[in-house]
C-alpha cells in the first residue's frame, strides 16, 4: 500500500522516473509472490515423489495430490497466453530451492517419522529431479485431464 501512495505522489509531482522505478518494484512483487504461489504446490509435488520413492509404494491420496499440485502449477503458472512466471527450463533452480523444505516436510510423512538427516542419505535426489521435470513438463503442453491420464499410468496404484 506504501508503494502506491508512493507512486501516485511521484505521478502527482511529475517524477515520471522514480514513479516507472515504483512500477517496476511493484511488478516484481507480483511476480515473487506468484513464483511463491508456484513453489507451494511444488513442494507438496516434491514430497509426493520423494515418498513414493523412499516408500516404494503408491496410494490413491498421493497420486491424486500430484495430480492437484501439477494441474494447480499449471493454472497458475500462466502470464497471458504465451508466456509463463516459470518457463519450462527454469525448474532446476527451483527444485534446488525447494529441496530442504520437501524434505523436511516428507520425513515427518514417511514411516510415520524419519530423521531429515537419515532420508537425506537414502534419497535418490537425481531421480526425483529427473521425475519432477517429467512431470512438470507435461503443464507446458497437456490439458488437465491428460495430466491426470499421465499420472494414473506413470504410477500405478500398487497399495
Amino acid at each position: 500500500m506504501e508503494e502506491m501512495l508512493e507512486l501516485k505522489q511521484c505521478l502527482l509531482n511529475h517524477k515520471y522516473e522514480q514513479a516507472l522505478l515504483i512500477v517496476e518494484e511493484l511488478e516484481e512483487m507480483g511476480r515473487q509472490d506468484k513464483i511463491n504461489n508456484l513453489e507451494s504446490f511444488f513442494v507438496i509435488l516434491l514430497i509426493d515423489l520423494i515418498k513414493i520413492q523412499v516408500e516404494n509404494k503408491v496410494t490413491r491420496s498421493w497420486k491424486a495430490s500430484i495430480a492437484n499440485s501439477l494441474i494447480a502449477i499449471q493454472k497458475r503458472n500462466k502470464l497471458g497466453k504465451k508466456s509463463n512466471y516459470i518457463n519450462q527450463d527454469e525448474w532446476l533452480q527451483h527444485i534446488l530451492d525447494c529441496q530442504v523444505e520437501a524434505l523436511l516436510a516428507a520425513s515427518k510423512e514417511i514411516f510415520e517419522g524419519i530423521d531429515y538427516q537419515q532420508l537425506k542419505k537414502i534419497i535418490n535426489f537425481e531421480e526425483i529431479t529427473k521425475i519432477c521435470n517429467e512431470l512438470l513438463a507435461y503443464t507446458y503442453t497437456l490439458d488437465k485431464q491428460e495430466i491426470i491420464e499421465i499420472i494414473n499410468q506413470k504410477f500405478p496404484f500398487e497399495y
